[in-house]
């Protein structure tokens, strides 16, 4: 992903691994809306653990074949 990037060929970097751009963004929306508020979330631990779970997850799973969808794919 990170060739991919480098290379200025997002869409690749995308099929090599979403969830970092899924991250990026949540992060974005979840930084503006606590500047909106002012403060921040009472929640962030939670907000926090839970992506580290979803991560890990994510990290394991696309090594099955039940879940190929995830695997990283390559477009020529």
């Amino acid at each position: 992903m990170f060739f991919a990037l480098l290379h200025l060929d997002i869409y690749q970097a995308f099929r090599y691994n979403p969830w970092v751009f899924v991250l990026l963004i949540g992060y974005i929306i979840y930084k503006i809306i606590e500047l909106i508020r002012g403060h921040k979330f009472k929640e962030n631990k939670i907000v926090m653990v839970s992506l580290l779970v979803i991560t890990i997850l994510f990290g394991v799973l696309r090594n099955f074949s039940l879940f190929s969808f995830l695997m990283p794919t390559v477009i020529k």
